[in-house]
């Protein structure tokens, strides 16, 4: 079996890391041992348990209101991607994908052989799911709907409601709903739910990446129905062999001050949303859809300045490094990591506005 390389992926090991100011990043910045008082008697170094730490899966279980059997830890979410995608979709099933949407997400199902259809989000409905769209896609061949939620890139989030009509939808022509929620944890509106919490034929997904600041643990988790860990389980023992005990007991001990590294990334990314939007109001010409939490946002570029040229621009001349929208199938914007200090944005704006001008004026 041939596997495609992921550009964006591929894009971010070559360049991220070596600019200054660093605006590409989908994680807030990472915390300190300090900070979530770790100590070493926390650790266990014990044989891991193939299907997780059990006070981690316990811990995990009572936050999503599931038995224990219903969470099974994994290598970071792109393997829960995997994991879930593999024990879901075989070959010529029909797969609905949101777009604009993280490359993986993509590239995973059509690993698969799963035929894909998109469903459209717009900037100007907010980057939101359009349910009659939805509705009109799905099929009796559909097998899986998958998603973000918050939506990488631009940081919108969808509405309890939405989210339960997309469950109905998806249930009403035997189809899984799989939702990537890595960034769910940060959204600032009360009353939002894990898409796993509204039946069994819905998928969560979580990390420690990137509201808690624990990217290097590559911790993450599935929740979903018994039947789904089942299968995943089997499809677990082909590619990997469980977490190392001490990475999961770290996780335990930073899940069990969430409350804190919650707050703390709500705070950075508050700031520099601010710093964001009194930009684009000296900027009239930029825009954006003011993200719901998570620790990213997209902005939309000037008429004419091209985001894959702006991006390199930024970083040969300025040393500041941004996405361009165009790993993420759309054209026009760049996304901005919003989990960096508030110096690092406000600068790296700085340096977007020369470099928006250089491009509008390649003569000066």
């Amino acid at each position: 079996m041939s596997f495609r390389k992921i550009d964006y992926l591929t894009w971010a090991r070559t360049f991220m890391g070596r600019s200054r100011y660093d605006l590409a990043r989908s994680n807030v910045k990472a915390v300190t041992k300090e900070e979530i008082e770790l100590t070493l008697d926390q650790i266990d170094v014990s044989i891991p348990d193939p299907q997780g730490n059990e006070d981690l899966r316990q811990l995990l279980a009572k936050r999503y209101g599931v038995p224990a059997s219903c969470v099974f830890i994994t290598n970071g979410a792109t393997m829960g991607l995997f994991l879930a995608c593999a024990a879901t979709i075989d070959r010529n099933d029909e797969v609905l994908l949101e777009s604009p949407n993280y490359e993986p997400l993509y590239r995973i199902p059509m690993q698969f052989g799963a035929n894909l259809k998109m469903i459209e989000r717009r900037f100007d409905r907010g980057w939101q799911i359009d349910l009659e769209e939805l509705e009109r896609r799905v099929s009796r061949s559909t097998r899986a709907i998958v998603l973000t939620n918050m939506h990488n890139p631009s940081g919108v989030a969808t509405n309890p409601e939405k989210l339960r009509t997309i469950g109905q939808i998806a249930r009403a022509c035997g189809a899984r709903v799989i939702v990537s929620e890595v960034y769910l944890d940060n959204v600032f509106a009360s009353g939002h739910k894990p898409a796993a919490t509204y039946g069994d034929h819905m998928v969560s997904l979580g990390s420690m990446s990137k509201v808690y600041g624990l990217g290097s643990l590559r911790v993450g988790w599935i929740v979903g129905s018994e039947e789904v860990i089942d299968r995943l389980k089997t499809i677990f023992d082909y590619v990997a062999g469980g977490l190392p005990g001490p990475t999961q007991s770290i996780a335990l001990a930073a899940l069990k001050k969430s409350d804190v590294l919650l707050a703390r990334c709500r705070d950075i990314v508050q700031r520099n949303i601010k710093a964001v939007s009194e930009w684009i109001k000296k900027h009239e010409d930029t825009t954006w859809i003011e993200p719901e939490g998570g620790t990213v946002g997209m902005l939309k570029l000037p008429p004419h300045v091209e985001a894959l040229g702006l991006a390199t621009l930024l970083r040969e001349k300025y040393s500041t490094l941004v996405v361009p929208g165009d790993f993420f199938w759309v054209k026009g914007f760049i996304r901005l990591s919003l989990g960096v200090d508030e110096e690092v944005v406000r600068i790296g704006l700085k340096n977007l506005g020369s470099a928006i001008e250089q491009m509008r004026s390649p003569q000066r």
